[in-house]
């Protein structure tokens, strides 16, 4: 499961709230023996929805030819 994260700072003098990050964090699902676990698929049902999930299967896809080439 991949999550998006957006960090903001605020000047607690002003109430500027600022955009200081953004990440995306990568969580597996492990089962009692501590291996990657299948999960439910998740039910996109609007546009954005449909949208972002493709986005982040183009990360995996990336993150995945990324590892391959570091280990040849």
């Amino acid at each position: 499961m991949e999550i998006g994260v957006r960090v903001e700072s605020e000047n607690l003098l002003t109430g500027e709230v600022r955009h200081t990050a953004s990440a995306y964090l990568t969580f597996v699902a492990l089962d009692k023996a501590g291996k990657p676990a299948q999960v439910p698929p998740l039910i996109l049902e609007t546009e954005v929805e449909k949208r972002r999930n493709q986005e982040a299967q183009i990360r995996r896809e990336a993150r995945i030819r990324a590892k391959q080439s570091e280990n040849k």
